[in-house]
């Protein structure tokens, strides 16, 4: 075979694999690379979505620096993605390894049970536990009052002090099953040699857990983690379904406020500002806890 024909060999692979991929480039320039230019070609002008847009330079940026409701709403994102640390993939990752590793015989049934808030959409889930918080006929407030603690009773959803709690508990139900799901396959990858040696010599399920376990499904929890966080960031469906973001902006997120001036108060300017800056520090948060578990890697390696 001449050097020219081995050549031509490549080239046309090249081409192919290019053609192949060319409906996902055009996809993705599509719906995700042209909305993002346009919001943030959008957040330099005023517009209500029906007249002409009004050029006004970095009005709309200067609002939102100075904007309380913003900033609290992204404080509550963080607090999101900061539970959902904890109560999402850590604890997903401690029930996958009781699940593979100490009640392996129940754990399609239990899986089963977890993946169902999974498989539900999430207005779905939003409208049911709605029913649950109702504060006349809802399971919450019975079951408090069935057990005797009938002071505890309040509307969970309408009370300013309770609702954003009260989010958080429906987002950590409803996606603790899908990294539960993600954690046994990592789990189980695990080599069966290893806890072998860690019970020859002796060692319990909290340091088999600790010592072998997460080191070994690092990549797992780094991955994990990420989309726990980028979803917080960005989470909509289950906050606008159960509070809306009230009362009195009490559980409002970024996504919800981007709504509300988008859609309610029709300042599609600045509710382009507030997207185009929401994906700015998602993806500002996502490298930065991206480099930290990295480097947190790299030193438990050494």
């Amino acid at each position: 075979m001449t050097s020219s024909s081995r050549d031509v060999a490549p080239k046309e692979q090249t081409r192919a694999a290019l053609l192949f991929l060319l409906p996902a480039f055009v996809l993705i320039a599509v719906f995700v690379a042209y909305p993002i230019v346009y919001a943030g070609w959008l957040s330099f002008f005023r517009w209500d979505g029906a007249s002409a847009p009004a050029f006004i330079g970095l009005d709309n940026f200067l609002r939102l620096a100075a904007d309380a409701i913003f900033w609290k709403s992204l404080g509550r994102n963080i607090l999101i993605a900061a539970t959902a640390i904890v109560l999402q993939v850590f604890l997903a990752l401690l029930i996958a390894y009781c699940l593979v590793r100490i009640v392996p015989f129940v754990s399609r049934l239990f899986l089963f049970f977890y993946l169902v808030p999974v498989m539900v959409s999430e207005i779905c889930i939003g409208l049911l536990w709605r029913f649950l918080y109702n504060p006349y006929f809802g399971l919450v407030n019975a079951s408090l009052k069935a057990l005797g603690l009938g002071s505890l009773q309040r509307g969970w959803l309408g009370d300013s002090a309770t609702a954003f709690p009260a989010v958080v508990v429906v987002m950590s139900f409803t996606y603790l099953g899908l990294y539960v799901l993600l954690f046994v396959a990592a789990v189980r990858n695990v080599p069966e040699s290893l806890y072998e040696t860690a019970e020859i010599d002796g060692a319990g399920h909290f340091t088999k857990f600790f010592s072998i376990t997460v080191p070994m499904v690092w990549d797992a929890v780094r991955a994990n983690a990420l989309l726990a966080i980028i979803g917080s960031l960005k989470t909509f469906s289950l906050v606008f379904v159960l509070t809306n973001g009230g009362p009195n902006h009490a559980s409002e997120v970024v996504s919800t406020y981007l709504y509300k001036a988008g859609f309610s108060s029709f300042e599609m300017g600045y509710a382009a500002t507030i997207g185009f800056a929401q994906m700015v520090l998602t993806a500002a948060g996502a490298f930065v806890i991206f480099r930290y578990l990295k480097r947190a890697r790299g030193g438990s390696e050494r």
